[in-house]
């Protein structure tokens, strides 16, 4: 994975438990949890986000934690 990827569900929805099985699936390697949309990312970082927040130029890939889980389930 050459970008970071950002995940964005509701708090309590279940990113962090899935976050593993999503890095592996995405091809992320580092895991950004509670990402507040103002520290910078890497590539191949997996943030986790709430809602709202500002991308700043960063080229990333925003996916909904549906999309994130469907993308995992085609790559495994």
């Amino acid at each position: 994975m050459n970008k970071p990827v950002i995940i964005v569900a509701p708090a309590g929805s279940g990113k962090s438990t899935v976050a593993q099985f999503l890095m592996q699936s995405l091809g992320c390697t580092r895991l950004v949890e509670e990402w507040d949309g103002r520290a910078p990312l890497q590539p191949g970082d997996l943030a986790l986000a709430n809602a709202g927040f500002e991308l700043d130029g960063q080229p990333v890939r925003v996916l909904t934690l549906d999309e994130a889980l469907a993308m995992g389930r085609q790559a495994a």
